[in-house]
């Protein structure tokens, strides 16, 4: 048994399959040979160049595509017809585009999570090893850290004792490498090991969790969402970036970690606008979005039905422009905070008071004092786990911070339309306490 993986350098770029072996290799030539044939009619053009490798390598895939396909033909009209006429738009648009994560980026990633897999594969030999998280959910960009998820068993490990053990050993077992060039074991809810490398994979960092199987079914998730409409990736790469210049994009610093800022902007576009821009997917779609199920057949590759998702396509002609400033206003004046929760998993707003009483992953519970406290001051439902996303904000300064930062900002971009008036913002003056969590 064996996984056998394939690429294929097609019209839509790199996409990696994996399929659990005994494949022989020319049976993984066939399939790739066909998958290549699909993508290229479904686009009605030839690739100038159409290479194929396979190579018999035991590493799982996380089962999500490695890039996104850019904007069809179609789909640029539409910029042009809604957005041309509006320059903050075309700012917007264009800044994404300038720093989303390339393809040559991608595959260097990749490329040392093979590394890695064949120096951890000794120590845990039936393990599979997961890019999970913004480098391959579609809001990823070229100084995104790279997030890894070791799995060793299809059953939960405890993350505060059996985590951090398994850590260690691949510690020790990377200690001597002569590619690493550092290592730090982090505690935190969720225990990582950063690593550091030396050349030429100096500018990556990878963050290394083990058995954090929601990681792989959100990245799954978010994958889909980024997807699902055009919009979706811009209006996030520019949030992310406002937030990460205002000094609210630092978990470690009691604020945003990035996936609370992706939550809130799928949020939005499922509740603030007018119609919907998004759906709720697992309301949509439950058996493909189930909680429980093995993440070794999570696979984005297959599409979503199309007779579900006809509704939906570009909801609405609200402008990337017209978006960013309805986020701001969401937030700075329409969000009630005291009263509210965020909800993607069911695609609304519900009542804090009964979330804080949801035990994780379903049911009630009245006396839990630890869980009740992390939905102190903004609450983000994890859409599997039901935990809040934004616990590490849990001072009332930085809380009020945050607020007065998202109400500042409307009323800067809703006046001037400008984006680098929004990006050259000054961060947040409070003094955030130190450590919140690592996630």
């Amino acid at each position: 048994m064996f996984v056998q993986r394939i690429e294929v350098q097609g019209v839509f770029g790199y996409i990696k399959f994996a399929n659990l072996g005994p494949y022989s290799s020319c049976e993984a030539e066939s399939f790739a040979s066909t998958v290549t044939s699909g993508l290229q009619s479904s686009a009605n053009t030839t690739a100038s160049t159409s290479v194929i490798t396979t190579t018999a390598f035991a590493v799982e895939s996380t089962g999500v595509p490695t890039t996104y396909p850019a904007p069809s033909t179609s789909q640029l009209s539409r910029v042009s017809e809604m957005d041309v006429v509006s320059d903050l738009s075309e700012e917007i648009w264009h800044y994404h585009n300038s720093i989303t994560q390339s393809e040559r980026m991608l595959n260097r990633k990749l490329h040392l999570r093979d590394l890695l897999y064949y120096s951890i594969c000794p120590v845990f030999p039936m393990c599979g090893l997961y890019v999970v998280g913004s480098s391959l959910n579609g809001f990823g960009n070229n100084t995104s850290d790279m997030d890894l998820c070791l799995m060793i068993t299809n059953k939960d490990l405890d993350q505060k004792t059996d985590a951090v053990v398994v850590l260690n050993m691949i510690l020790s077992t990377l200690q001597h490498t002569e590619w690493v060039s550092h290592q730090k074991l982090i505690l935190a809810k969720v225990p990582i090991l950063r690593i550091k490398f030396a050349a030429p994979f100096s500018d990556i960092t990878v963050d290394l969790n083990a058995n954090n199987s929601v990681a792989i079914k959100n990245t799954h998730l978010l994958c889909y969402y980024s997807s699902f409409d055009w919009r979706v990736r811009p209006l996030v790469s520019v949030v992310k970036e406002w937030a990460k210049r205002k000094g609210i994009n630092d978990a470690n610093r009691s604020s945003f970690t990035s996936y609370s800022l992706v939550l809130m902007v799928i949020h939005y576009l499922q509740c603030g606008t007018e119609p919907s821009v998004l759906p709720s997917l697992q309301q949509m779609f439950p058996r493909r979005f189930a909680n429980k199920c093995d993440v070794r057949t999570l696979n984005v590759t297959v599409p979503l039905e199309s007779s579900a998702i006809s509704e939906w396509q570009y909801a609405g002609k609200s402008t990337l422009g017209e978006l960013l400033i309805g986020f701001l206003d969401y937030y700075a004046n329409k969000f009630d905070y005291d009263r509210d929760a965020i909800s993607v998993r069911l695609g609304k707003r519900i009542d804090r008071a009964v979330i804080a009483r949801q035990r994780p992953n379903g049911g009630y519970q009245q006396n839990n004092t630890h869980w009740r406290s992390q939905w102190r001051c903004i609450c983000i439902e994890e859409p599997f786990t039901y935990s809040n996303t934004a616990h590490s904000i849990y001072d009332e300064m930085v809380f009020d911070a945050i607020k007065t930062a998202f109400r500042e900002a409307h009323k800067e971009l809703d006046a001037t339309r400008d984006l680098q008036c929004l990006l050259n913002c000054k961060p947040i003056s409070v003094n955030a306490p130190m450590g919140g969590c690592v996630e």
